[in-house]
């Protein structure tokens, strides 16, 4: 299946529970008409707003004095970007319709979110003026965090069918790592890229591989449609309040994991220590809004396997690429898993406080 079909499929599937779309603004449509004249070339340069392997985001003055934020999808090695982009896209206009404060893309022409210029692809989102909660300052705030785990708890109770999902090959969670030989992944990355990891990193990888691989089967038995990427850098505070942007990641998710996963990363200061109140204050935003059971502690040990998943897919970019920054994005991630190994039992605690 097309991933154009795919996205119209998912759209089909998901109707009742989509919103309108705003037409494409008149300086944009113009905008879209010069590119396609005179190519990428033509596309201002504009304020850079992120950027790196999976994209580039901009925002872009109008003719006309308005703005736009147009995402360049970058190059990537598997075939399934321009698949996961339009799915994610369905989801961002189901959960605008659920009253989700989603930000989409705007539709280009015949329900297509994406812009084809030669081997450039294009989204063209609306200008969402106000804080991306992308500091440490900001995401550490409890009452932000609560505020964090009531849109989570939105997010999953729209329950939106899986097919399209199904379809695309989509499964919840990242595969067990238990098989990798991590002592002679992490001898290489030190021989051929610098790399400062040890045996003692070797160990403490192998240990989250086999407690993931534990609680895999268990956690498999919970699936819900989620955001991918709540994290703080993703969510704008406003004058009128929340907008959840990026959801190229949007899918299949084992909910508590997800949860997991927002509660660590809204709560943890620049050096990766768990702030108490604020870890609290995105679970109880997430229970009290109403969430898919009582919480499940095996969730924590499930954020660990997204970490090895991420530790181990920079790894073998490290080892092909020595100049970017995927080794730093190795030691970065071991660092976080040593972090939560020295406060399993505390953040277990606090994790199944509201049950």
């Amino acid at each position: 299946m097309s991933a154009l079909r795919l996205g119209r499929v998912a759209d089909d599937a998901f109707r009742g529970s989509v919103a309108p779309i705003t037409d494409l603004p008149q300086a944009a449509r113009e905008l879209v008409a010069e590119l396609r004249r005179c190519g990428p070339a033509a596309l201002p340069a504009g304020e850079r707003l992120t950027g790196g392997f999976l994209h580039d985001v901009r925002r872009v003055t109008l003719a006309d004095g308005s703005q736009v934020v147009v995402k360049k999808i970058g190059r990537r090695s598997e075939a399934s970007g321009e698949r996961r982009f339009r799915l994610g896209e369905s989801v961002a206009r189901a959960a605008l319709s659920s009253s989700v404060p989603a930000v989409p893309a705007y539709f280009i022409e015949a329900g297509d979110p994406i812009l084809r210029i030669g081997d450039t692809e294009l989204l063209i989102y609306p200008n969402i003026p106000g804080t991306v909660l992308s500091t440490a300052e900001h995401a550490v705030d409890p009452g932000l965090c609560l505020r964090a785990g009531e849109l989570l708890s939105r997010i999953h109770r729209m329950r939106l069918p899986r097919r399209p999902f199904v379809a695309a090959g989509e499964t919840a969670l990242w595969d067990t790592t238990v098989d990798v030989p991590w002592a002679r992944l992490i001898r290489a990355l030190r021989r051929r890229a610098g790399s400062r990891l040890t045996a003692v990193d070797a160990a403490l990888l192998t240990h989250w591989s086999e407690a993931y691989a534990a609680v895999l089967p268990r956690l498999s038995r919970r699936v819900s449609v989620g955001h991918g990427d709540l994290a703080p850098r993703n969510v704008i505070v406003h004058e009128q309040g929340d907008a959840i942007i990026d959801w190229e990641h949007a899918g299949l998710t084992e909910p508590w994991t997800e949860l997991a996963v927002l509660a660590l990363d809204w709560s943890s200061d620049p050096g990766g220590q768990v702030r108490g109140p604020a870890f609290l204050a995105a679970v109880h935003g997430y229970v009290r809004n109403g969430s898919v059971g009582p919480p499940d502690a095996d969730a924590l040990v499930g954020r660990a396997g997204r970490l090895l998943a991420w530790s181990l897919y920079n790894a073998q970019l490290a080892l092909r690429d020595t100049t970017g920054p995927h080794l730093q994005r190795v030691e970065t991630t071991v660092q976080l898993l040593h972090v939560q190994a020295e406060s399993m039992a505390e953040l277990t605690e606090w994790f199944i406080q509201d049950s």
